[in-house]
């Protein structure tokens, strides 16, 4: 069984190497046009990742915040309940500021690599 899988998988691999500009396809699949190679394709699919997770990151950053403020509004005075809040407030405003400082540091990186890179 075990030759019977390598077989198949030897035939598959060198029919998609065959086939000219498979990236082209894998492209296509994703929304993007136009050329280049693999890896260009997987340096943009890096990006477009590190790019959803951040967006993720600020989102649940802010909703910590509205979560904090309505806690802090809902304490009615009690102090426990206040300073949990305060903590909850200014943990998500830390995570918030490094998602930002985050997302600087990637794209800094992308540009000084491609500088290098041609």
């Amino acid at each position: 069984m075990y030759f019977f899988h390598t077989l198949i998988g030897f035939v598959l691999t060198q029919t998609a190497y065959a086939q000219g500009d498979i990236w082209k396809e894998y492209k296509k699949s994703l929304g993007q046009s136009g050329g280049g190679s693999g890896g260009d394709f997987l340096q943009n699919l890096a990006f477009r990742t590190g790019d959803t997770a951040l967006k993720f990151i600020t989102g649940g950053a802010v909703l910590a915040i509205m979560f904090g403020g309505i806690k802090m509004i809902t304490s009615a005075g009690n102090d426990e309940g206040k300073e949990s809040a305060k903590k909850i407030v200014m943990f998500a405003v830390g995570g918030l500021i490094l998602a930002m400082a985050s997302q600087a540091v990637i794209k800094f990186t992308s540009r000084f690599v491609e500088s290098f890179a041609g």
